[in-house]
């Protein structure tokens, strides 16, 4: 029998149209508008645009597992948080249903609007140094507004999680043979010396993936903070080298790099960082272990899904000739002095 809103009560799996998701944003929140389906890896997505020009985002979970729902559930309150502590920041702002629930189910579907945020991704281009302190400073003050924020949806973990980067160990023997070898070495430092430190270190919620394609930018500052799929409870640092890994310079394979061009653009962003929420040099230190994990796990998990959906491996591993070249590069300079460069950039001492 299908809901109120036309949803199927007993296929809650089957994707969404986008006539069906102009019809669940009618009848529960009021909005009359078109509806364009977004690229998502894994909910139903839709762009909407109303008769004047106003446009939302609808977000329709993938399933309706109780785990599922609670992590969408975290997601909303997140962003009901920002908007009371931080609402200076630039992030999308719930939108409440026409009976004031922030988020409403549908065919057994847990449902969400927010706003829109207009801005240019930042991408994998070319940036300046001042936009990249900008990122860092941005990062920064999202996770003070973040600080103390408690949910039990933040107690989760995904593929990307570098808490437990070991896990992916197992998907080193879908890898090409060539690449196993170091890859295999980074995980062996990884669990040896960093994971055995983490039991020490605060943690709080985190955007975790605060990449190119959920930064909007006007070319000068950040414009914009988009998705929180990927949040979790997670340490400052893991954050911070994970916003790094993806402002490396250019780089190669070969050790002779000149590192100031591999991890100039890096040491911006993290400068930016300190400057707003002051980083010791030991979290400098544990940002550089998760900058190469995070790079290292790039190579593995692209490497694997293509290796798992060849027709589609074009578009996994599109930028997984970068990653080498830059896993390549760090693995030459090393993470110690890695993290020194950083720490410099930061002007603090590392021994």
């Amino acid at each position: 029998m299908a809901t109120m809103s036309g949803v199927p009560d007993s296929d809650v799996s089957a994707a969404v149209s986008p006539a069906l998701a102009a019809q669940i944003a009618a009848r529960h929140y009021g909005v009359a508008a078109t509806a364009e389906r977004l690229p998502s890896e894994f909910d139903d997505t839709f762009r909407l645009t109303g008769a004047d020009g106003t446009r939302w985002l609808l977000k329709i979970a993938a399933g309706s597992e109780p785990a599922l729902r609670s992590g969408v559930g975290f997601q909303t309150a997140l962003l009901l948080h920002l908007a009371a502590v931080a609402p200076e920041l630039p992030v999308q702002r719930v939108v409440p249903a026409v009976d004031g629930r922030p988020e409403v189910v549908a065919g057994g579907r847990l449902v969400r609007l927010t706003s829109w945020l207009d801005g240019r991704l930042l991408g994998p281009g070319a940036s300046s140094p001042g936009l990249r302190r900008s990122i860092g400073g941005t990062l920064a003050r999202l996770n003070l507004s973040l600080r103390g924020f408690e949910h039990p949806g933040a107690a989760r973990t995904h593929r990307w999680d570098l808490q437990r980067f070991g896990a992916l160990r197992p998907l080193l023997a879908e890898l090409p043979a060539a690449s196993r070898g170091a890859l295999a070495d980074c995980l062996d430092r990884f669990e040896a010396v960093v994971a055995p430190s983490l039991a020490g270190v605060r943690t709080q919620v985190i955007h975790s993936d605060f990449h190119g394609e959920n930064v909007l930018t006007d070319g000068a500052r950040v414009t914009g903070i988009l998705d929180f799929g990927d949040a979790l409870t997670g340490p400052v640092p893991m954050d911070v080298g994970v916003a790094a890994c993806y402002q490396l310079g250019v780089g190669g394979p070969d050790a002779a790099v000149p590192p100031p061009a591999l991890l100039g653009p890096a040491a911006d962003l993290v400068a930016g960082y300190h400057a707003v929420d002051p980083l010791s040099a030991a979290d400098v230190a544990l940002a550089a272990e998760f900058l190469v994990a995070r790079v290292a796990a790039r190579i593995i998990l692209s490497q694997a899904h293509a290796a798992r959906d060849p027709g589609n491996a074009g578009y996994l591993l599109r930028r997984t000739p970068a990653a080498i070249a830059h896993f390549g590069a760090l693995s030459g300079i090393g993470t110690g002095e890695i993290g020194r460069r950083l720490a410099a950039a930061c002007r603090l001492e590392v021994t």
